[in-house]
């Protein structure tokens, strides 16, 4: 087997690995986001007035646990996904003409130190060799990114599974709670529906207020008048 060959294709892989280990974290992100909005709707809608102890206590000590779980699987997330805005430091081949640049080099290589060279040493095994080495350091790093990668995003999904679960037994204190004030609430508003009616009955209609003459408008440019104009008489109307 060509290790050349075999390295190659391990690098390959390991590259296409990292684009699938990103593209895996868009459905934890989606389920997250979920979680929780069902957290804070079941919080914000649970009536606490006049509870049972053994309701209301055990449904906030569970609130808690999911938010505790909810907050690890998103910290394990951020870890897998940029190792906490630090990011991950791939390795890959330096330039598209390293080879031509390796080539070069270890022509000067060879030409400096032949004397003390073996004899079987040539110019293509030292670019082999180069080559190997090469892959290999860069496969070094990349599977050990990777693999971090994988442990966090494996991590997160247990705490993901763990507060999907406590969020299962909240609902069960939740259910309870909700049952018991859905007919507090149908009661209260039949009550006050029955209150309101009975004040609408017994309204007297109100006495309209007594009828005001408009006020005066006076305009600046207009000189105001002390007594309306006489009136002509009836001769000097045929005049």
């Amino acid at each position: 087997m060509d290790r050349i060959e075999f390295l190659k294709e391990w690098f390959y892989k390991e590259d296409e690995r990292k684009n699938s280990l990103n593209d895996s974290l868009n459905i934890p992100i989606g389920i997250l986001t979920a979680l929780i909005a069902l957290i804070f709707y079941i919080f914000n809608e649970f009536n606490p007035v006049n509870e049972n102890v053994f309701i209301k206590y055990p449904f906030y000590f569970f609130i808690i646990v999911s938010l505790s779980f909810w907050f690890v699987s998103a910290f394990k997330l951020l870890q897998s996904y940029n190792d906490l805005y630090k990011g991950y430091s791939y390795l890959g081949f330096p330039k598209p003409s390293f080879l031509k640049d390796e080539n070069e080099i270890l022509i000067k290589y060879i030409e400096e130190y032949k004397e003390l060279l073996d004899e079987n040493t040539t110019l293509e095994s030292l670019e082999k060799n180069s080559l190997e080495t090469l892959i290999t350091k860069c496969l070094e790093t990349n599977v050990y990114n990777n693999d971090r990668k994988s442990a966090y995003l494996h991590s997160s999904k247990i705490h993901m599974i763990n507060c999907l679960l406590s969020i299962l037994i909240t609902s069960a204190f939740f259910t309870a709670n909700y049952i018991g004030n859905k007919n507090e609430k149908i009661e209260k508003i039949e009550i006050i529906n029955y209150n309101l009616y009975k004040m609408v009955q017994d309204e007297k209609k109100p006495i309209p207020p007594p009828p005001q003459q408009p006020p005066r408008v006076i305009k600046e440019s207009e000189q105001p008048r002390q007594s309306p104009p006489p009136q002509p008489k009836p001769s000097e109307k045929r005049q």
